[in-house]
């Protein structure tokens, strides 16, 4: 919101001075506007109602994108994504609370640069300009990148960059056309070769190739378009559990640093729905630093789950009608303890019914085993692999199942 909106929606009379003092605990300055900070917006303990990614993840990359915005006009949402590795539909919340969309020109900041207040307020423009810096070092070491690689070499100081996101799709249409060029006339060159070589005294006719006839440049539209379904049929925020262009991204077999974190999490928890194993998923992708985890950036449902089949884990088949990812119930099978085989008869107990009551896994596990088990030890069974509800256990993430 520019100064000037702010001071016409509050009374008459009120001393601009103290309006500027109270909006820098609240809000930064960018392009002469200000925005809300990501720690208002974001408060401590809380969560992306998306993705599930904490606070603290979400704060680091929304100022990621608030402080491109004071460098430039436009941002191209793939880029930003790259860089700090956040759910898109994080991303976009970040975007649309600063900028707006368009067409064939990424996102652009959504004011005009109101330099009317930074000529008349050069004294809070530079204590703001300090604050960028001291984020900006933040940001450098947690992403892992320097200034300088987003500001033209030898080019103008940074309030005075502005490359549209048209002349960004000019230049490359250029481009295009040049490479187009150099083909047709690679390809004539070829053409007029083989007839020389053959010895046929035939007149090569001199067409051009935008008839269809001859090789053309090669599209690269449906290749972007399977990288870009890749990706959206990915794990990392991506839904589309049934992409199959993403099924083998990474191969046939699970990477052994997904095999890590599968196995890991599920001797954690014991039991997992795959749509809350996605989204630990997802937390732990967000926080690895910049240039780790590269083989875990194209994860499909299916590779997920060959992941957790092959980390001593099985299907828990738990009548529900509920949504088919949240139907997928997994549990911890194989761990090598005495304690395996009251789980696993335990999981035994939940393929009949989705809830029950400890009264009857107590029964059960005497019946099986020829003794009661201990408290303690019902208790360390119901803790690992079960949640109460209503005077009922149900397995871990099925109580929506009622």
């Amino acid at each position: 919101m520019p100064f000037a909106n702010l001071m016409g929606l509050l009374a008459s009379g009120i001393d601009s001075t103290a309006v500027l003092r109270c909006i820098q605990q609240v809000a930064l300055l960018v392009q002469g506007n200000w925005v809300v900070k990501s720690d208002v917006l974001y408060p401590k303990n809380t969560c992306s109602p998306h993705s599930g990614v904490p606070a603290e993840v979400l704060c680091r990359g929304r100022d990621f994108v608030m402080w491109r915005f004071t460098l430039e006009r436009s941002l191209m949402r793939k880029e930003v994504t790259a860089i700090i590795k956040l759910p898109p539909e994080d991303v976009k919340d970040f975007l649309e609370h600063m900028a707006v969309p368009r067409v064939n020109r990424g996102w652009e900041f959504a004011l005009p640069s109101d330099s009317g207040f930074t000529q008349k307020h050069p004294d809070v423009t530079h204590r703001q300009q300090m604050l960028w810096l001291g984020i900006q070092s933040k940001l450098e070491k947690v992403f892992n990148f320097n200034k300088e690689d987003f500001i033209p070499k030898n080019g103008p100081t940074p309030d005075s960059v502005h490359i549209s996101g048209e002349q960004r799709l000019k230049a490359a249409q250029e481009r295009a056309q040049q490479s187009q060029a150099t083909l047709q006339r690679d390809h004539l060159a070829k053409k007029q070769q083989q007839a020389a070589q053959a010895g046929a005294n035939v007149q090569v006719k001199q067409e051009p190739l935008s008839d269809g006839e001859g090789e053309q440049p090669m599209d690269t539209t449906s290749a972007t378009a399977a990288t870009t379904s890749s990706l959206n049929g990915s794990l990392n925020g991506y839904p589309g559990a049934c992409s199959p262009a993403s099924e083998h991204i990474n191969g046939t077999t699970p990477s052994a640093e997904l095999r890590d974190f599968v196995s890991k999490t599920f001797r954690r928890e014991c039991v997992l729905t795959l749509s809350e194993l996605k989204r630990l998923f997802n937390l732990h992708l967000a926080s690895l630093p910049a240039g780790h985890g590269g083989t875990l950036m194209a994860v499909s449902d299916r590779m997920l789950q060959d992941a957790i089949l092959l980390s001593q884990c099985k299907q828990v088949l738990v009548p529900s009608s509920a949504a088919p990812d949240d139907q997928k119930v997994f549990g911890l099978w194989e761990t090598g303890e005495t304690f395996d085989k009251h789980r696993r008869l335990l999981y035994e107990v939940f393929s009949t019914n989705y809830r029950v009551r400890r009264k009857v896994i107590q029964t059960r596990l005497a019946q099986e085993f020829g003794e009661d088990l201990a408290k303690a030890d019902i208790d360390r069974l119901l803790k690992e692999c079960c949640v109460s509800q209503g005077g009922l256990w149900y397995l871990k993430g099925t109580t929506t199942h009622s």
